[in-house]
């Protein structure tokens, strides 16, 4: 099956097998230029070089110098690596950027920060820094960087030029993304496949389609482009409604004309569904559907909804049935609003080279998915305080969640200090890093939050839930072990450690953490006595921490008592290495903590009966020392 092309166009065919004449047609001359006219003609009629361009950025009306006035004291004020001390960590201050509506003075600060930390002295810390920008839309400032580089000496490498093109495009500046493609044989960097990939998904996030399939075209002529880059393809294609276009590069998939691994595959036939479904071209749907299964090709649940989507649009009701029935059949979601509403959320952050769909993720956190389309449906994007109470909501109306709400909310919250650099272990679905992130904005918006999470998953989820609530640029979210994270010095100094994660590894985790722990630091330690963390508290007190306990109910478990401990460290020459031994009765309480918290994943625990055994020992230890 194959769609004639609009009068006008060029036929995709032609496009993709003639390559020599297509760029031709989509010469520089045809492109807009960097600089408007009027601009340009202060550069002698000629357009700028990049490293002009750079450095014109950097000029007076640089977002930097705007806000340099503003911010050179009260950065001055405060004390640098250079004298011994770390303010914040490197992806704490990168992860400014990605704050949407941060202030020029507020990014200008985060840019000296890392500057006077020494931070940005490697490529790697401007690359950082530049795929936030791209993130949070801040395109100026990842020209502005990429220009710094050349000045610091930096070298600029080919990722680093990639994430300038995406930031480019990202902030509805795909004409300098061009600009920067010209420019990088000046700094004798080489394009990838990655380039060519960038600077389509520049054009596409932009509608210009036929420039989009430009670059996969160029790229297929070096010999540097890939399934992924065919795709990108095809959803630009299908985004701007050129469903024609769609089909004739799903005609083209496994034959000569497409780069080696793509194949007329799901992925293609769900790109050409969903853009014939947009189109309101439910025949071709149907069409696709039959295609699909002559060459053996499963449809999912999204090709499906599509098709009995664009069936319903076009008032083909039998067809539409026939096709829900099919969804029953197969044990597939047959509410076809919901699996295309699923089908079209993701949650897109720096540290991932592509969005990750919530349908990927529900098989792995199926509760955390339903609670992030509820945020969704209920509550106001950009309103951290909106966003926690629908969480709360979600957990007493909908399914329990183990968060710190309630009185540890108030608890924490009274804890936190102005200019805390906050280390979370365990970050699960965001809500505490929100609230730590909205108590840091009330007491100044100085501060940071970064959370480590070993869950992928949850760490997935909770970064699309901390964007909607639009603090993604006030916390930073690590997946992986916390031990791990510490390890890597890249949490920089830490003014606050919350552990809110597997309580019986409390105690080696604060251990790995202390020489990240500044003098006044405070340890707030969420579920010691439920599930339980009896190693942490023989460990604390054998370190000599000052302890205070807070005893407390769990969130929406009134039947349940938990223990907060807020302890203090010894000074770094009175800390001890870790204990050689400890209580035998501790020891296998440990193990009963994890054995039970285990076993609730499956199946319903007695967890009043269980603390009724735990708590004589730790009420016990806690009347010893007169706590």
């Amino acid at each position: 099956m194959k769609a004639e092309s609009s009068s006008g166009q060029v036929g995709l065919h032609q496009m993709l097998g003639g390559l020599a004449p297509l760029f031709e047609a989509v010469s520089a001359a045809t492109l807009p230029p960097l600089l408007p006219p009027d601009e340009a003609a202060s550069w002698g009629c000629e357009q700028p070089s990049l490293a002009e361009h750079v450095r014109r950025v950097q000029g007076s009306d640089s977002p930097q110098l705007k806000a340099k006035a503003k911010t050179s004291r009260k950065v001055a004020a405060k004390p640098t690596a250079a004298s011994g001390r770390v303010l914040y960590s490197k992806g704490a201050l990168c992860t400014r950027f990605r704050q949407k509506d941060a202030s020029a003075e507020r990014l200008a600060e985060a840019a000296e920060l890392l500057r006077s930390g020494g931070h940005f002295e490697e490529t790697l810390s401007y690359t950082t820094a530049l795929r936030n920008c791209e993130h949070g839309h801040h395109w100026e400032w990842a020209l502005s960087l990429l220009g710094e580089m050349t000045g610091r000496s930096v070298e600029q490498d080919v990722v680093t030029y990639n994430v300038a093109i995406a930031a480019c495009g990202r902030g509805q500046q795909w004409e300098r993304s061009l600009c920067l493609l010209d420019g990088m044989p000046a700094a004798e960097v080489e394009p990838d496949f990655e380039t060519y990939q960038a600077l389509s998904l520049a054009c596409s996030r932009n509608g210009e389609w036929e420039k989009a399939l430009a670059f996969l075209a160029q790229a297929q002529q070096l010999g540097v482009a890939n399934s992924e880059s065919w795709h990108i393809g095809m959803m630009a294609c299908a985004g701007a409604g050129a469903w024609e276009a769609t089909l004739e590069m799903l005609e083209c998939a496994g034959t000569s004309e497409s780069p080696k691994d793509v194949s007329r595959d799901l992925m293609c036939y769900g790109v050409a569904l969903y853009a014939c479904m947009e189109a309101g071209r439910w025949p071709q749907c149907l069409d696709l559907l039959e295609r699909m299964r002559l060459e053996e090709v499963q449809p999912d649940s999204i090709a499906l909804a599509c098709a009995a989507q664009a069936c319903r649009d076009g008032r083909n009701q039998a067809a539409a049935n026939e096709i829900l029935e099919e969804m029953r059949h197969r044990k597939m979601d047959s509410n076809v609003a919901e699996v295309l509403n699923e089908a079209t959320l993701s949650v897109d952050f720096p540290e991932v080279r592509s969005p990750v769909p919530l349908g990927a993720l529900r098989p792995m956190a199926q509760k955390e998915v339903q609670l992030f389309k509820w945020i969704r449906q209920r509550a106001t994007p950009g309103d951290v305080q909106s966003v926690i109470k629908v969480i709360e909501e979600f957990a007493e109306e909908r399914s329990w969640l183990k968060i710190q709400g309630e009185q540890k909310k108030e608890l924490l919250e009274a804890t936190l200090r102005a200019e805390d650099r906050i280390v979370e272990f365990g970050c699960y679905v965001g809500y505490s890093s929100m609230v730590m992130a909205q108590r840091l904005r009330e007491l100044g918006g100085r501060g940071s939050v970064t959370t480590c999470e070993v869950d992928a998953a949850n760490a997935y989820i909770a970064r699309g839930v901390l964007q909607f609530a639009g603090v993604e640029g006030e916390v930073q979210v690590r997946v992986g072990c916390a031990c791990d994270w510490v390890a890597t010095g890249q949490l920089g100094t830490i003014d606050f450690l919350l552990l809110d994660h597997r309580g019986t590894i409390y105690h080696e985790d604060l251990h790995a953490a202390e020489p990240s722990l500044s003098e006044t630091a405070i340890v707030f330690a969420d579920n010691v006595l439920y599930p339980g963390a009896p190693l942490f508290v023989n460990y604390i007190d054998v370190q000599g921490y000052a302890i205070e306990i807070h005893e407390l109910k769990e969130f929406k478990r009134p039947d349940l008592d938990d223990w907060v401990v807020i302890c203090r460290p010894p000074p770094p020459e009175k800390r001890k290495e870790m204990p050689e031994s400890t209580p035998p009765e501790l020891r296998r309480l440990s193990a009963e903590v994890d054995a039970i918290s285990w076993r609730s994943q499956e199946q319903k625990v007695d967890w009043v009966s269980f603390q009724n055994r735990l708590k004589p020992v730790f009420y016990a230890w806690k009347d010893e020392r007169g706590l």
